[in-house]
């Protein structure tokens, strides 16, 4: 299937070297306040995961940080190449860190962690590498997050890969900030997505997401 965006995808602008922050991006965010704390010497990750396959797209905050975001992943290769290409194609890229080698990187310890349970039920990695995938509300890293009143043009990117996520009826699984999410994206109100009991700890469990919406996220993951 086809993109149906009908924006330019702006992470082909990313610059080679650090800072990592599109140009467009910088010209929204440095007249906040809360770009002081953005961590701008690693990889942005607004999404993980390739739209095509994906049966399941997770909508998060921001990634976090680290010292591991600096120390491990800018020394991976595999993480590098995983990350850029997936900044560069989000619809044929795998969920990179069930890609194989990123397993002493704070993104693989997080996400095995919090998807633990589906793991558990008969779920191998190698099945989540090709049928999840998460979006960021905000793609830059910070140790907390802080929210800038614009959207950036790398945000309205995001914004648009969940609208086609709807369009092509996803399942949708909001772990953190959904009136943020609602906000940006108004066409989830109409749309049937999961929410977590817990938006702290966003572990994908029966009791977090609830029994009947476990079992659907299982069969969606096993077709």
């Amino acid at each position: 299937m086809t993109s149906g965006l009908i924006l330019t995808n702006p992470w082909t602008n990313l610059p080679d070297t650090e800072p990592y922050i599109i140009a467009e991006d910088l010209a929204v965010i440095e007249s906040h306040k809360n770009f002081i704390g953005l961590r701008l010497d690693t990889l942005p990750e607004p999404l993980v995961g390739g739209l095509n396959e994906a049966k399941v797209v997770f909508l998060a905050l921001n990634p976090g940080f680290t010292d591991s975001d600096v120390d491990v992943n800018m020394k991976l290769p595999e993480f590098i190449e995983g990350c850029r290409n997936n900044l560069e194609n989000p619809y044929t890229s795998p969920f990179y860190y069930f890609n194989g080698g990123l397993e002493a990187t704070g993104g693989y310890k997080w996400w095995s962690a919090k998807l633990k349970p589906l793991i558990t039920a008969g779920i191998s990695e190698e099945v989540l590498r090709d049928k999840i995938m998460m979006v960021e509300y905000f793609p830059y890293h910070s140790v907390n997050y802080k929210h800038i009143n614009s959207y950036t043009p790398s945000q309205l990117y995001s914004f648009e890969i969940v609208r086609e996520a709807i369009r092509r009826n996803k399942v949708i699984v909001v772990m953190r900030s959904k009136n943020l999410w609602l906000e940006a994206v108004p066409e989830l109100a109409g749309y049937s997505y999961m929410t977590l009991n817990s938006s702290q700890n966003v572990v994908i469990s029966p009791k977090n997401i609830g029994e009947l919406n476990f079992k659907v996220l299982l069969q969606e993951l096993i077709d």
